[in-house]
């Protein structure tokens, strides 16, 4: 029996497919690269915005498309949104998240009685899973430590989905599961989690004891890096491990969605735009390169124009290595939905449009600035000759190719599209002589 295996949306919906693929072989069943031709066909889906959802809906038409005969499940948070709308796209299976980790007996219930179901119930289970490989990655895998967000912002469903509570997977597993993955080959390790920085709440613990942890325990040539993490939830002793370069990037994904301080009242986001600009001026501090990757969403309900022009602002001031940039769209069942002066249409695709020059214009510059530096690039693939790979700051580089998985010293040479070409360090020496 063959089956295909891909997701939508987050790195923990990445992990989570992961977890699904090895359960999926360990039970005899060929997981296939290519979607057609095979006997079951699973999507881990997203619904964190509409056109996460759209892309969800589509995704599993065209499996079906491809397998008319085929099984086909639906698992994941848009099985919380909207059941109705999965069962539209010829779905035999739509589980939850808390049902896709006992997959294999869906499944096999299915194959028995052939009938359409729905299992879709709360989750508020334990996290103690854990990855052995990665199919889609070579040299980096993920680690989900934890799960479920207690904040409650006005735009987000993903609450109603992952729950309410924090659910954190406990220390000691996790160290022994970046230890597997590194003794695996694996050099670089990305912790992530639906809130990440709330990491230990519910359990005593944090998210600097347990890198203190992992860097004590597990030893070997790797690098980690951090998902994205709230303002708020950068502590001082956090800040304090960013000073051991080697091993951690320096390198955080802060999802500040907006330059004004009235709108982020709005959304619930729980800080300022100060707050934002002496977090950054703290990081940079500690390393002058500090690289800061953000999300930001534009029109937002009452947003004005002086409201975006903040923005702008702020993300100038702010120096974003990148800017994924959204527009707002409403989700059913959050307060955000239910208010009123929506911005129109074409107003959040002008917004959009200044929006992403802006961010190009100041990530090009954050790239400018590391030319003549030195950087760890992780070779992650050859092609044609020349290897490609992303730095400790995730800057994306191309260079004259290495062997794949190697943490190669480089000097950036020139910025090239939306990363930089780089000579391995050493070998402008060995070219003179």
């Amino acid at each position: 029996m063959r089956a295909f295996v891909a997701f939508l949306g987050c790195k923990v919906n990445q992990y989570e497919m992961e977890l699904i693929i090895e359960q999926l072989e360990r039970a005899g069943i060929v997981v296939s690269p290519e979607p057609a031709g095979v006997d079951i066909c699973i999507l881990n889906t997203c619904m964190v915005t509409n056109e996460a959802a759209r892309q969800s809906r589509q995704y599993l038409r065209r499996l079906r498309r491809l397998n008319p005969n085929a099984l086909l499940v639906a698992v994941g948070c848009y099985s919380h949104l909207d059941v109705d709308s999965i069962r539209k796209c010829g779905v035999d299976l739509i589980l939850g998240n808390k049902e896709k980790r006992e997959i294999l007996t869906y499944i096999n219930e299915w194959l028995q009685k052939r009938e359409q179901k729905v299992e879709v119930s709360q989750p508020d289970y334990g996290i103690d899973e854990c990855v052995n490989n990665f199919l889609a990655e070579r040299v980096r895998a993920y680690v989900k430590i934890e799960d479920g967000c207690d904040e409650y912002c006005t735009y987000c469903i993903v609450p109603l989905a992952r729950g309410r509570k924090i659910r954190s997977k406990p220390v000691e597993i996790v160290v022994q599961e970046v230890r597997n993955l590194v003794r695996a080959g694996y050099k670089e390790i990305v912790l992530t989690g639906v809130n990440l920085g709330r990491y230990g709440r519910d359990t005593g613990d944090d998210l600097a004891r347990l890198l203190r942890q992992i860097l004590k325990a597990v030893p070997g040539e790797f690098r980690i890096r951090l998902s994205s993490i709230n303002v708020q939830d950068i502590s001082e002793d956090l800040m304090e491990m960013f000073k051991n370069k080697e091993k951690l990037c320096p390198h955080l994904h802060v999802p500040v969605q907006s330059g004004s301080n009235r709108i982020l009242k709005a959304m619930n986001r729980n800080y300022t735009v100060e707050q934002v600009l002496n977090l950054l001026e703290r990081l940079r501090t500690i390393d002058p390169d500090f690289s800061v990757t953000s999300d930001i969403i534009v029109g937002f309900p009452g947003e004005t124009i002086g409201d975006f022009e903040k923005t702008l602002q702020l993300v100038e001031r702010a120096g974003f290595s990148r800017v994924h940039a959204f527009k707002y769209s409403d989700r059913p069942g959050t307060p955000a939905s239910r208010m009123k002066q929506k911005v129109p249409p074409e107003e959040k695709d002008r917004r959009m449009k200044l929006l992403r020059e802006v961010a190009e214009k100041v990530a090009a510059n954050y790239r400018m600035n590391a030319v003549g530096k030195i950087r760890t690039v992780l070779v992650e693939m050859r092609k044609n000759g020349m290897g490609y790979g992303y730095d400790e700051y995730y800057v994306r580089h191309e260079l004259v190719s290495m062997d794949v998985g190697a943490l190669t010293k480089v000097i950036v040479r020139k910025p090239n599209g939306a990363g930089v070409v780089s000579q391995v360090a050493g070998l402008e020496r060995n070219l003179v002589e």
